[in-house]
């Protein structure tokens, strides 16, 4: 999306069933917070809405927020971002004849997965300090949001990624920005639960999501099978929690990282397996 772009976000409130199949024109997002729905346009559908609502057993229309794109994102996007040798360009720059680095193009949409907060960075660092190692193959990213972390694994030598995304506008967003870079022959987004993915088989799991979850999936036989493990998304009391929770024989965390001590980022290794 271009930075002057119109946003139209239409506030829903109860038990939504397939607004994303219903609206076709103009759509571009469906943000869910438990039982609170945003869906986002390209244009208004105020009329539309109406005949949407009356399909629903028991959904209600709150309220409407008319902005930009850009204040939406909360200033002005960055033409590009640079992290480690990353090179993050969005679909409204000019391409680069010679970058310096792995240039991605990412298009975060509405979704909040530009690369500029802390725990994204410190797993972009983490990927590049694993991959400086060893060659993870097959990658598991939970919760993807906008698919940045899966793009970056593969761009370092992941050969297979499998996105994962509870959410369905960064479902959405990480699908885009797949395309974007070609590579929907390498990495897969499926919308669901991360617990519900922990299983299948990965030589490295990546989860840069809620504390909460953080905390079932490594009480999960499965989260052990794992050679390679990165963490992120943690405040410094869960990140101690967890680093507590990992003590535990056959695992070892080989690196941390953390921003002005608020933001923590771990990598970890199942010792079992090397």
């Amino acid at each position: 999306m271009d930075p002057d772009d119109p946003l139209y976000i239409y506030e829903l409130e109860g038990a939504l069933n397939d607004p994303e199949g219903f609206f076709k024109e103009n759509f571009l997002a469906h943000w869910r917070e438990g039982e609170s729905h945003f869906l986002f346009f390209s244009h208004p559908r105020e009329e539309d809405l109406r005949k949407f609502l009356k399909t629903q057993m028991g959904g209600t229309w709150v309220r409407t927020h008319n902005l930009s794109y850009k204040d939406w994102q909360g200033g002005t996007p960055v033409d590009s971002l640079s992290i480690g040798k990353f090179l993050f360009i969005p679909p409204w720059a000019s391409r680069l004849e010679d970058p310096e680095g792995i240039m991605i193009r990412l298009d975060p949409g509405v979704v909040f997965g530009s690369g500029t907060h802390p725990t994204t960075r410190d797993c972009l660092q983490a990927l590049l300090w694993i991959y400086e190692r060893e060659q993870p193959r097959k990658v598991l990213d939970l919760g993807t949001g906008t698919g940045i972390l899966s793009l970056a694994a593969v761009s370092l030598g992941a050969e297979e990624v499998l996105a994962v995304d509870l959410n369905p506008a960064c479902v959405r967003a990480a699908e885009k920005n797949i395309g974007l870079n070609d590579l929907k022959e390498k990495i897969r987004i499926f919308e669901g639960r991360a617990e519900e993915y922990i299983h299948l088989p990965a030589d490295l799991v990546m989860a840069n999501i809620h504390f909460t979850v953080i905390r079932e999936l490594i009480t999960l036989p499965t989260f052990f099978e794992k050679n390679w493990v990165i963490l992120s998304g943690l405040l410094r009391s869960e990140f101690l929690e967890i680093k507590h929770r990992l003590q535990v024989p056959g695992f070892e965390i080989l690196k941390e990282w953390d921003s002005e001590f608020t933001w923590f980022t771990l990598a970890g290794r199942n010792k079992a397996e090397l």
